[in-house]
């Protein structure tokens, strides 16, 4: 009996240590975008901090789905509007706040520099009946910092906040020359801005340490017996 406690207790810290560390994750708990129909997919002053990390910079091309979307037409009022926006390396010249140390420039084919990955996620739904103003929903955040090559710096940021959308009705075409735009609106302007609370953890995520912890138990008596 005493040998088969000895085997399970090998073999469940066997699988502690097969477990991968996983690199740091930091909350990025204040700042943000401001977009606005002018600059479609120029340049956008873009900037965020959390402990220990900081950037500030722009986005330039890179992906914003809400302006992509509503500019077709495709936001009339019963749709919803991709509020994914994405940036990052090249597409994000800027400098970042490490612990400390600033790394700048970001992304390129020199491997000294330090790379950056920045996206936000979430759906914005266009009630049935608007006619035009803002709109506001929940948005995800999730990046990537690495450091320099050598370095071995990888650290994952994470996050959540509002964006609130601008919304005016869209022009219409000249008869003949492009399709009918009645009940669809244009993006006018975008605001995503962080949020500090603690986000609320996954129902997945709480199973999951919450079967790991049964099975804990459950080795802790049999080895106890």
């Amino acid at each position: 009996m005493r040998g088969r406690c000895k085997t399970l207790g090998l073999a469940f810290a066997f699988l502690v240590l097969a477990i991968p560390v996983r690199a740091e994750t930091i909350q990025i708990t204040s700042g943000g975008f401001v977009w606005s129909r002018p600059l479609g997919l120029g340049p956008v002053p873009i900037s965020f901090d959390g402990p220990g990390f900081a950037f500030g910079g722009v986005g330039v091309s890179g992906v914003f789905m809400p302006w992509l979307q509503c500019m077709v037409p495709e936001c009339f009022g019963g749709t919803a509007v991709d509020l994914r926006a994405h940036w990052s390396d090249g597409d994000l010249p800027g400098a970042v706040t490490y612990n400390g140390v600033t790394y700048t420039p970001l992304g390129g084919l020199d491997p000294a520099h330090a790379r950056l990955l920045a996206e936000w996620n979430g759906s914005l739904p266009i009630p049935t009946g608007f006619t035009g103003g803002a709109l506001a929903a929940p948005f995800t955040f999730t990046g990537q910092f690495g450091g320099p090559a050598g370095s071995g710096i990888t650290t994952f940021l994470t996050g959540h906040g509002t964006a609130t959308l601008q919304f005016i009705p869209y022009p219409p075409f000249p008869p003949g020359q492009g399709p009918d735009t009645t009940g669809a609106f244009l993006l006018q302007s975008a605001s995503y801005q962080f949020d500090a609370s603690a986000p609320v953890p996954e129902p997945a995520s709480m199973m999951l340490i919450g079967s790991g912890l049964v099975g804990l138990l459950a080795w802790r008596r049999r080895f106890t017996r």
